[in-house]
């Protein structure tokens, strides 16, 4: 038995190696660049939409946000609104932003920018000081 406990662990070990190349290559996908930005969190179909935001708007951002739309980010100064991705497929979007609905956060995340839409994963929250 022991003749085949080197066999055994070569291929645990080839196993390993190409699963953590894949996951790298996974990282290395995901592009973007480190950011922080502060803004308004926000329900993207209403404020585009109608232009409702703010505090009188914030039960219904909030519902919208439980029924599976992804909320936004609104950087009021730079006059851009950042659409809300998931970190992974099928993750929550919202999952750091739902206790902020309608209110000023700063976010440290990974920001994208393509063919004018502007985006970003959310890594951390913090209520705004502003």
């Amino acid at each position: 038995m022991k003749h085949l406990d080197l066999p055994l662990t070569m291929i645990i070990g080839v196993f390993l190696l190409i699963s953590s190349l894949t996951l790298a290559a996974e990282e290395q996908k995901m592009g973007g660049e480190e950011a922080t930005i502060t803004g308004q969190v926000v329900d993207p179909a209403c404020y585009v939409s109608q232009g409702l935001n703010g505090e009188t708007h914030a039960k219904c951002a909030t519902a919208c946000a439980k029924a599976g739309q992804a909320l936004g980010l609104l950087d009021k100064k730079a006059s851009i609104l950042y659409q809300v991705l998931e970190p992974a497929p099928g993750a929550d979007p919202n999952k750091l932003l739902i206790d902020h609905v309608e209110k000023d956060v700063t976010v440290k995340g990974k920001v994208f920018h393509k063919d004018g839409m502007h985006a970003i994963v959310p890594a951390e929250v913090k209520p705004s000081a502003s």
